[in-house]
């Protein structure tokens, strides 16, 4: 039988005194992963700890995610081991401090667009490449894979042997669970915080995001599964309810691979409402949600959709075309049913 030390290695993936001095801070799962607030002092000590709780396809993901942003904290960064260390031990706890290892990794070479549920295998060939092309034609950079840490975060699968792993959303601190909501959703919440904030920094004039998934809880590949929906729309609220009135407020579009605009933006108007409904409710009256109904047979991520875009947010001057496109906006109604009203017209 294997002594006890060597099976705290095969548990770990990691040396003999690492694996053991990890054991000795999280006896039980009802005892918090690590001993104090202090960073480990090795990589291996802190993906022994992260990855504890997690099943084998996860810990595998998530031991790469934290060697290549190490990698890119050391090299690209130049920060001191020890600094690393603490940005990522302070991340992967939820203790998610703005202008830190995320907000750097995170920033875009261009205005940013958000986007969820594009893959390769696609019915309609709706993949990285397609999103990718589209993206260029209006002028803007997808934050995932286009950022540095979105290239970290795609080379680890997306993190998507995490779903459904319960030790995902496992806390380190147990009694810190208003902020500790395990390292995979806490990574994911201070990531789409560092996009967002990206966004805001540079007071982009609008945000473009693309969806090709559905809005039924029970499908595959849900929306309401979405990193954009429970991460990078909710940080999109609380960046437009903390910065000043003339800061931040982008012109909202939204291409709808489904063809259920007028769902989706009720949704998502209420999602983004969750943390001051007074403030973006301002926001989205002053300026309705764009959103274009594209299921198939109705359009394409094509060149003709890229100019609708370009000209309802003002990029383009279509004032030299003879036919000005449609900018469908969707004004919420207030009552015992809230709703979504299509108002029809030019930019």
């Amino acid at each position: 039988m294997l002594s006890f030390k060597a099976m705290a290695c095969v548990a770990f993936g990691a040396l003999p005194s690492v694996a053991i001095r990890a054991s000795r801070d999280f006896a039980t799962s009802n005892e918090d992963c690590w001993g104090n607030w202090t960073a480990p002092d090795t990589l291996d000590t802190l993906i022994a700890i992260m990855t504890k709780s997690m099943e084998h396809q996860c810990r595998s993901e998530v031991k790469g995610l934290l060697e290549g942003l190490f990698a890119e904290c050391t090299e690209t960064e130049s920060s001191s081991e020890e600094e690393c260390l603490h940005d990522l031990f302070g991340w992967f706890i939820g203790e998610n401090r703005l202008g830190g290892l995320a907000s750097k990794l995170a920033l875009a070479p261009q205005e940013a667009m958000l986007w969820a549920g594009f893959y390769d295998g696609d019915p309609r060939g709706l993949n990285h490449t397609a999103l990718q092309r589209f993206s260029n034609m209006v002028d803007t950079s997808i934050v995932h894979p286009s950022t540095i840490l979105g290239k970290v975060v795609q080379k680890n699968n997306d993190l998507l042997g995490c779903r459904g792993d319960p030790g995902a959303s496992t806390p380190c601190f147990k009694g810190w669970r208003m902020w500790d909501k395990g390292p995979v959703v806490n990574f994911w919440t201070g990531a789409s915080q560092a996009f967002v904030h990206g966004m805001a920094l540079k007071k982009q004039s609008s945000v473009v995001a693309v969806l090709n998934k559905g809005l039924h809880r029970m499908e595959e590949w849900s929306l309401l599964d979405s990193v954009f929906w429970n991460y990078e729309l909710p940080t999109l609220g609380d960046e437009i309810a903390e910065m000043s009135h003339s800061d931040f407020r982008p012109q909202l579009l939204l291409v709808d691979m489904r063809g259920t605009c007028e769902k989706l933006t009720l949704w998502v108007a209420g999602r983004l409402e969750d943390r001051d409904m007074i403030s973006v409710g301002v926001w989205l009256s002053r300026k309705p949600i764009i959103c274009f109904d594209c299921a198939e047979g109705q359009c394409d991520l094509d060149d003709a959709l890229a100019a609708r875009v370009r000209s309802c947010l003002g990029i383009d001057d279509s004032s030299s075309s003879s036919v000005s496109p449609s900018c469908p906006r969707f004004v919420k109604t207030l009552g015992m049913n809230d709703r979504m009203i299509l108002v029809e017209g030019p930019h």
